[in-house]
């Protein structure tokens, strides 16, 4: 999904509320509704504000580990790549389309295209085994920082690390379940979080892309928006309802607690909460942190996935195998570099770098006024920006090794098969040494399955001359070197006699030519080639020659060195000396650079913090985002972006319609002839509204990616909706949130049940929810 963030400090912000309201638009939340909570703490800290803003179900029926409450029908959906949450008694999950958009890529051909058709699996027999899927359930959750810290909590990083390893080996002792313990607040706080994690997933619907992706790229992060970003998986179990391996004879997961479906509808002010698993937010950066997010790491994202999709689109047009074999990858990166571009934006345009200054101002102050206070913080702001100007350039260094070096497929091929390979060859151990061969043939038979020659060689190849030219010199790996300081080439002068007509002469001139070319022989001639070509045409020719050779780019030419291995021609295999030079380099170079400046960065920061709680004593603070289970809680609510515009807070399938009459000639909005004309028909059954259909809406939730298929959750403890993304406005909100401006986009849950009975013809499947008229 999407990225957002939390609220600096509640007081410090007010200072200057009102002119951000003045600037950046209005609809202002009454109550404060920024913020992600651990639920664990929910009655401790988040209850009697979510009392005002109207929930109507108890604190424990929202987090409670003795008896089924919601956190029960909670699912960290692939280890918190997303969301998801149980909504029958009989294993089915709701998602985002996007969430399951790699399932289904990986389960279509050209022959059964599931993004552009859909699927529907109309009896449990036609489900569709998903393979690596994983869907983890919270068991419990605890404070542990006493347990990590230590009484006095001054634990060595070593300390911390064994104490973690230790209680995370006792919480599983004896079970099946897993353990994760969470950093919090920069390493102030740890929580240990348990899971039961089920593999058997299932996938049993999945709208046709023209509604589950209608507005594509055009519209992501964009409101107002009619996509039907929903799919449904359902979890298998073993015959004690217990995790196992996938089986026909497995049984459908009977859940704890699964959410009750409501068709009542949402209205302006209505409550609404979600509960998920967001990533990752970086809400406590300081304002120097912030200028780089700016000016190096969202630039470098920007370049270089802006490139690589390019590349991806034109072949994903071209040819649909290639579609559909990158349609996930492509997705993903397309969605990353559209959200730095948005944040880019909104961070500049509403000084979010001036907003943090603003606050450190009030922090420098506070610090400076008692000698305790100042020996510990005075310097601390200081520090942080000297120690990230100082990291500056190997930062910028890291993201081009990261997002650019290993863009394309290949050379990770040729690095993680050729080095244990030829590690396994010099060894002189034959068994090992067949062994590895075979597991090398296992592994490009895999990887040559989805491989495009064409596509991954122009992404190498522009990733390298991007690398070269962006990059100073003395950060150049050595590979650079070798491509445009080629050793001479040594070429033997031919030697030519004219005829001859007196045998004793011709004897005499084969002597003389005898000795000639001895001479030649012991004195070779170097020939001086004039190459015409830049540096950046160099490099670019040599990584499609190297492509063109390389045995990582053709599985026949790899086939055959297998069969008659030699490790003196792997070791020469010019994408295994690329990927072999590129990581040497970040070994000798960047990472021994970058490692001290990051390490201290992190203690910096997590004193930082330290202070901000403690000159905020009254205030309570939620720990950024890193996939742990969260709570939100606000209202549906419109919002203005900017002056003489307010965007309702609820879009129609009029709308839809609109776009699609509106703009024939893009793909972007096709819609699926049978959704035409049941609109025609004006057929919506009891999920319409006033002789409409509503398709999304949006609420003050605080969300960031991982919260994708998040459940939005009504007053009552009922599912009205699925959160699928943000609104192009709140794209700064991972690092600094305007409560005013930040929405979190929905499916409306009318709309889901909508497609999936009028549309799919999948009625079935609503007989084993719970629906609430």
């Amino acid at each position: 999904m999407k990225k957002r963030f939390l609220a600096s400090l509640i007081a410090t912000f007010m200072l200057f509320a009102g002119a951000v309201t003045a600037q950046n638009g209005g609809i202002r939340p009454e109550l404060p509704t920024e913020g992600m909570w651990l639920p664990l703490k929910v009655k401790e800290l988040n209850y009697g504000t979510m009392e005002q803003l109207g929930i109507k179900i108890p604190a424990d029926s929202v987090y409670n580990e003795e008896a089924p409450s919601l956190e029960d029908a909670i699912v960290r959906l692939n280890y918190g790549m997303c969301t998801a949450e149980m909504i029958s008694p009989e294993g089915l999950m709701l998602t985002n389309h996007h969430c399951a958009y790699d399932a289904a890529a990986a389960l279509s051909s050209t022959d059964a295209d599931y993004l552009t058709d859909g699927f529907w699996a109309m009896s449990r027999g036609e489900e569709l085994p998903i393979e690596g899927g994983a869907a983890s359930f919270l068991i419990a959750s605890s404070d542990v920082t006493a347990q990590v810290l230590g009484e006095n909590g001054d634990a060595t990083d070593q300390e911390i690390e064994e104490r973690i390893a230790e209680i995370e080996a006792k919480a599983t002792e004896g079970n099946e379940y897993e353990a994760e313990v969470k950093t919090m607040f920069n390493g102030n706080e740890f929580y240990l979080m348990i899971y039961e994690t089920y593999t058997d997933l299932r996938l049993v619907g999945f709208p046709p892309s023209d509604i589950g992706k209608f507005g594509y790229d055009t519209d992501n992060w964009v409101w107002p928006r009619q996509t039907g970003d929903f799919a449904m998986i359902r979890v298998y179990a073993g015959a004690d309802n217990r995790p196992a391996e996938y089986s026909t004879d497995n049984k459908p997961y009977q859940p704890k607690h699964f959410l009750p479906i409501s068709l009542k509808g949402v209205q302006e002010n209505d409550y609404a909460m979600i509960m998920g698993y967001p990533g990752s937010t970086e809400r406590y950066l300081t304002s120097a942190a912030v200028s780089q997010a700016l000016d190096v790491s969202n630039v470098d994202v920007i370049t270089l996935l802006g490139a690589r999709t390019r590349i991806m689109k034109a072949a994903m047009d071209q040819d649909d195998a290639v579609r559909i074999a990158l349609a996930s990858e492509y997705s993903s990166l397309m969605n990353y570099y559209k959200y730095c571009i948005g944040q880019n934006l909104m961070m500049e345009r509403y000084d979010v770098p001036g907003q943090k200054a603003e606050e450190e101002k009030g922090f420098q102050a506070w610090a400076d006024a008692d000698p305790t206070r100042q020996a510990k913080y005075g310097a601390l702001l200081g520090d942080i920006r000297s120690t990230l100007e100082g990291n500056s350039e190997i930062t910028h260094v890291e993201n081009y090794l990261n997002l650019g070096a290993f863009g394309a497929q290949a050379p990770i091929f040729a690095l993680q098969n050729f080095s244990q390979l030829s590690q396994a060859l010099a060894s002189g151990d034959e068994a090992a040494a067949s062994g590895t061969v075979e597991s090398v043939k296992a592994n490009a038979d895999e990887f040559f399955t989805d491989y495009f020659y064409d596509v991954d060689k122009e992404i190498f190849a522009t990733m390298m001359v991007r690398y070269y030219e962006d990059i100073p010199a003395n950060m150049h790996p050595s590979i650079f070197g070798d491509i445009l300081n080629p050793a001479p080439v040594v070429v033997m002068e031919e030697v030519t006699e004219a005829p001859v007509e007196d045998k004793k002469k011709k004897k005499k001139k084969k002597k003389k030519k005898k000795k000639k070319q001895d001479e030649v022989e012991e004195m070779p001639v170097v020939e001086e080639v004039i190459d015409t070509r830049t540096d950046s045409e160099k490099i670019r020719d040599w990584a499609y020659e190297a492509y063109e050779t390389s045995l990582a780019t053709d599985k026949g030419r790899l086939e055959a060195f297998l069969n008659a291995p030699d490790g003196n021609v792997l070791t020469q295999d010019p994408l295994f000396q690329y990927a072999i030079s590129m990581v040497m380099f970040y070994q000798m170079n960047v990472g021994p650079a970058s490692a001290p400046g990051n390490a201290k960065l992190e203690e910096l920061r997590k004193v930082y913090i330290q202070g901000l709680r403690e000159m905020h004593a009254d205030e309570d603070f939620y720990p950024d985002a890193n996939s742990s289970m969260r709570l939100t809680y606000g209202k549906v609510l419109p919002y203005e972006p900017r002056d003489g515009v307010t965007y309702s807070y609820y879009t129609t399938i009029e709308g839809a319609l609109e776009k699609f009459n509106e703009n024939p000639d893009d793909p972007d909005y096709n819609l699926p002839k049978k959704l035409v004309d049941l609109y025609n028909a004006k057929d919506y059954g009891r999920y319409g509204t006033d002789g409409s259909l509503r398709v999304c809406f949006l609420t003050t939730n605080d969300i960031t990616g991982g919260n994708s298929g998040s459940p939005v959750i009504n007053a009552n403890g009922e599912l009205i909706g699925c959160a699928f993304d943000g609104n192009w406005e709140s794209m700064s909100s991972d690092i600094y949130v305007f409560p005013n401006l930040n929405r979190t986009i929905a499916v409306d849950a009318r709309y889901i049940l909508f497609v999936v009975d009028k549309f799919a013809g999948a009625g079935h499947l609503l007989k084993e929810m719970t629906i609430i008229e």
